[in-house]
């Protein structure tokens, strides 16, 4: 997301460059044809305070953007005795509360929040966050991109051996945070058979995950890490798009869904139920029963699904554009340089 807003603020004008701790990393921005800068800011020390401190000189910056505690640390040392911004872009379920960060978060002039949800319970836990500016700005996605397509679907259905009857998409990492035992637990309490499930995404859990769809006697699809262009063309293959982390505080995958105008089933848990509104259905967070009642009567009801494939797309385009993200970054960096 920052390589997307980096672009999008160069559009208007501004200057941009990343800050990065490891040479993989700043690859991927050169391959976005951004500006990088390596620096020794993996950690909080002093030596990468002083290199981030001297770098931010040299680039004459005006205003930071971090998503990390490590990062509001380094930041603000780097920014004594200057006119120099700190914006904070919390994206963690919990803020950091440990002493260091506090007293460099005196630096920080605003953070932005992904939900609303996000933010109320941020500065209910972390009171000195309070005393910072505070604003809400959701993650974008590319809705050119990221679109109905019934031809792509078809071919994706076509290259994997999928048929035509229902498909049930997930995407994210293969990690526990995810909760994707929860999602094979919940669809192996389906009548039989279930319904594929193509999992998108690579992780630890891969061979673990695929024993237990073994042990549950489900269909179970790993297609691996997908590029953007291949991601669209699942997404539009799926009869329903499928999400079980309880503890979501802002979902892409989910985003990227409802711009294809895909019908989907989250948990209810975390910032999901603001982020979907009514273009999805919303099960009870970590309740596999509950989930599987809910899938059954969303996969028999075409109408259901259809409307919400129209409200999906809606929704997408009216609040989560790539467009919006980047205009209101460019409004917050207009009033902080």
């Amino acid at each position: 997301m920052f390589a997307v807003l980096a672009r999008g603020l160069a559009e208007r004008g501004h200057t941009t460059t990343a800050v990065v701790a490891y040479d993989a990393v700043a690859a991927g921005f050169r391959e976005r044809s951004l500006a990088v800068r390596t620096l020794p800011v993996g950690h909080t020390t002093l030596r990468g305070a002083r290199a981030l401190r001297q770098g931010l000189r040299e680039l004459a910056a005006d205003v930071v953007l971090v998503d990390r505690a490590r990062d509001i640390r380094l930041a603000a040392f780097a920014s004594l005795r200057t006119p120099r911004a700190v914006v904070y872009c919390i994206s963690t379920p919990r803020p950091p509360r440990d002493l260091l960060t506090r007293l460099a978060f005196r630096r920080v002039a605003l953070t932005v929040f992904l939900t609303q949800q996000l933010a109320q319970r941020a500065l209910a836990e972390a009171r000195f966050m309070r005393r910072a500016a505070c604003r809400v700005i959701p993650n974008g996605v590319d809705c050119d991109l990221f679109r109905p397509d019934e031809l792509a679907g078809r071919a994706f259905r076509q290259r994997h051996g999928l048929g035509a009857g229902p498909m049930l998409l997930a995407v994210g990492a293969l990690e526990i945070e995810k909760r994707w035992d929860l999602l094979l637990e919940s669809l192996a309490l389906l009548p039989p058979p279930a319904p594929p499930l193509v999992l998108c995404g690579t992780g630890a859990l891969e061979g673990s995950l695929r024993a237990h769809a073994e042990r549950l006697g489900l269909d179970a699809r790993f297609a691996g890490q997908l590029d953007a262009g291949e991601l669209v063309g699942a997404y539009n293959a799926a009869t329903c798009v499928v999400h079980t982390r309880p503890d979501e505080v802002f979902a892409l995958a989910l985003i990227e869904a409802l711009a294809c105008g895909r019908p989907l089933l989250a948990s209810g848990g975390g910032g999901t139920p603001e982020l979907v509104g009514d273009a999805g259905v919303l099960a009870p967070p970590a309740d596999p029963r509950g989930f599987a009642r809910l899938l059954e009567a969303l996969l028999a009801d075409d109408q259901r699904r259809a409307a919400l494939a129209l409200a999906a797309r809606r929704r997408a385009v009216e609040r989560y554009s790539v467009e919006r993200m980047v205009s209101d970054y460019a409004e917050v960096v207009a009033g902080l340089g």
